[in-house]
C-alpha cells in the first residue's frame, strides 16, 4: 500500500505560552501608562501603571527565558516610572498633599 506524502505545514497554528502572554501584557500596559502620563491623564495612568507593575512582578515569577525576563523588566520599570510620574504630577492619589 503506497504511503501518502503530506506537504509540510508552513504556517501551522502558533500558540503562546502563558509566560509570553504576561510579558506582552506588561509591555502593553507600560506603553499605555506612559502615553497616559504624557497626555496628562494622571489618575487612569497611575491605575494602569500600578496594574502593570503587579503584572510585571507576576510575569517575572513565571518567565522561563532570559529574553522574556528582559522584556518583563523593561516593561515593569517603565510602569514604575510612569506610576511615579503620575503620582508626582497632580494625581488624586498623592495622599492629600502630605508628600
Amino acid at each position: 500500500m503506497p504511503h501518502v506524502i503530506h506537504p509540510p505545514r508552513l504556517h501551522g497554528p502558533q500558540t503562546r505560552s502563558p509566560d509570553q502572554v504576561w510579558a506582552l501584557a506588561t509591555a502593553g500596559l507600560a506603553l499605555i501608562a506612559v502615553v497616559l502620563a504624557f497626555a496628562g491623564a494622571y489618575d487612569p495612568g497611575a491605575v494602569v501603571a500600578l496594574v502593570g507593575v503587579l503584572a510585571g512582578g507576576w510575569a517575572m515569577l513565571i518567565s522561563r527565558t532570559r529574553g522574556e525576563r528582559f522584556e518583563v523588566v523593561a516593561g515593569t520599570v517603565a510602569c514604575a516610572v510612569a506610576l511615579a510620574a503620575c503620582l508626582a504630577y497632580g494625581s488624586g492619589f498623592s495622599f492629600g498633599g502630605i508628600l
